[in-house]
């Protein structure tokens, strides 16, 4: 069986959707439909996949926002997960964050994965996220 990590592309968009429809609540149905393209796109993603046999099996998105890198996606397949997937897939961009010069990666994450990053050696920053929705609902 083969595993890779390789940069997601156009072609993966329709695996990448319904990867994330696969998880309640990942993937707004209201949103932008051009939200992946635009991301692949754009020089300052940093927008990577885990494949086995043509599969995409996780997907994970950061920007690079000059000193630091923004990690805005990590989804990984509900089989596919305690397999160390998830692991590398954020190890390889914080990988590619640094070589690019950005001394840190930050993130909002899922309540109930913040003990997955925290045994990657994350922790929680002086900050308070906040936000406004621009779209009611």
């Amino acid at each position: 069986m083969e595993k890779i990590i390789r940069p997601a592309t156009k072609e993966d968009i329709p695996q990448i959707v319904e990867l994330m429809k696969s998880e309640p609540g990942f993937w707004p149905d209201d949103g932008r439909k051009d939200v992946l393209e635009r991301a692949i796109d754009s020089e300052d993603c940093l927008a990577f996949l885990w494949e086995e046999n043509e599969q995409v099996i996780a997907f994970a998105s950061a920007y690079d926002v000059g000193f630091l890198a923004y990690l805005s996606t990590l989804i990984v397949a509900v089989p596919a997960r305690n397999k160390g997937i998830g692991k590398k897939l954020i190890q390889h961009i914080e990988n590619e964050s640094k070589s690019r010069g950005c001394n840190t990666l930050m993130s909002d994450v899922w309540k109930n994965a913040v003990g997955f990053y925290k045994s990657l050696g994350w922790s929680e920053p002086d900050v308070v996220l906040l936000r406004k929705k621009l779209i009611k609902d």
